[in-house]
C-alpha cells in the first residue's frame, strides 16, 4: 500500500503495529507525530518542501509586521528600494537582544523575529516586503489528505505515528525503536536538503538568513 494519503497512512499504522484496536486513536497518533517532527529535542525537520514565499507591507510610523501563517523561520527578507533603481534589497537579521531600535522614522535596514517581525526603525512610508521563509505544512486530516512531507518523506510520518502508538500502549522498547527510526528519517531528509542546496561542502550562511 502506498503511503500517499491520510487514509493509507492510517491503514499502514495498523498493519505495521499489528494492532486492530487503535482505530479511534489513529488521528491522535498522526497529530503527535506532526508535532514531534518540528519540535523534538534532537533535530527538527527543516526541508525545502517547507519553503514558501509571501508579501507584506509596512505601515507608516510602525516597525512591526505580523508573521505569515505557519511561519517557523526566515530565510530571506527583502524590502523595496525607493530610489530610481526600483529594486529590492535584503535586510540584515539581528537577534532580538542585538537589534538596535531608532525612534526616528526611516527605511529599515535590519529586522528580528519574535512573535512578529520587528524592524530597527518605524517606516517613514509604506514599504513592500518580500519574504522567503520556512513554514509548517498543513496538518493531515480527512479534509487534507496529503502534504509535501507525506509525499516525499512518508517514513517520517509512519515512524512518528508508530512511536506515538507504542508510547500510548506503554510498549517502551518498541516506542524507543520507532523513535530512533523517526529521528533517523528526519536527519536523512534534512541532510538531503542541505546537500541539494549547498552541496557536500560546509554550510556558510549570510547574516541576513536565520536558517
Amino acid at each position: 500500500m502506498a503511503l500517499d494519503t491520510y487514509s493509507n497512512l492510517k491503514s499502514s499504522i495498523v498493519e505495521w503495529s499489528h494492532r486492530e484496536d487503535v482505530a479511534d486513536k489513529l488521528d491522535d497518533f498522526i497529530a503527535l507525530a506532526e508535532q514531534e517532527m518540528f519540535n523534538n529535542r534532537v533535530e527538527a525537520l527543516i526541508v525545502r518542501d517547507q519553503e514558501t514565499r509571501a508579501t507584506a507591507s509596512m505601515t507608516i510610523d510602525s516597525r512591526f509586521v505580523p508573521l505569515p501563517d505557519g511561519f517557523t523561520s526566515m530565510r530571506r527578507l527583502l524590502i523595496d528600494d525607493t530610489t530610481a533603481n526600483a529594486i529590492q534589497y535584503p535586510l540584515s537579521y539581528k537577534t532580538p537582544e542585538t537589534l538596535g531600535v531608532s525612534p526616528f522614522s526611516g527605511c529599515p535596514s535590519m529586522f528580528t523575529v519574535t512573535s512578529q517581525l520587528e524592524f530597527n526603525c518605524p517606516a517613514d512610508i509604506e514599504y513592500n516586503l518580500s519574504m522567503q521563509y520556512m513554514a509548517t505544512p498543513a496538518a493531515l486530516s480527512s479534509s487534507n489528505a496529503t502534504n509535501d512531507i507525506l509525499t516525499n518523506y512518508p517514513s517520517i510520518y509512519l515512524a512518528g505515528s508508530l512511536w506515538a502508538l507504542y508510547r500510548w500502549a506503554k510498549d517502551t522498547e518498541s516506542a524507543s525503536g520507532s523513535y530512533d527510526d523517526f529521528i533517523s528519517a528526519i536527519i536523512g531528509a534534512n541532510q538531503a536538503t542541505r546537500e541539494g542546496r549547498y552541496g557536500p561542502s560546509p554550510v556558510i550562511r549570510n547574516q541576513g538568513y536565520t536558517v
